[in-house]
């Protein structure tokens, strides 16, 4: 299954421990999609535990919002789709 497939279901990938969460950051990179896994992997040592669940959750939300049906979509059309949607975006604007 190519990673675009495995991410164009519109529910996130499973993020149940940090193995998961580390995983769905990896997939991300996979899409092209600027990861925060070395920066989620520089945090995950030193956060303090009172503050590990809304750690998680930051990354988890990354995760869901760079998986919606629309951003895989965007991310994982041809450059040269991408830019006529954004030549008729621009004429429609009047540009």
């Amino acid at each position: 299954m190519s990673t675009a497939a495995q991410y164009a279901d519109p529910t996130p990938p499973p993020m149940t421990n940090v193995r998961e969460v580390r995983a769905a950051l990896a997939g991300l990179a996979a899409l092209g999609v600027p990861t925060e896994r070395d920066r989620f992997e520089q945090e995950l040592d030193d956060v303090p535990l009172h503050e590990f669940e809304d750690f998680i959750q930051r990354y988890k939300t990354y995760v869901e919002e760079n998986t919606t049906p629309e951003a895989v979509a965007a991310l994982t059309m041809p450059v040269a789709t991408s830019a006529a949607q954004l030549r008729r975006k621009l004429a429609e604007a009047g540009r």
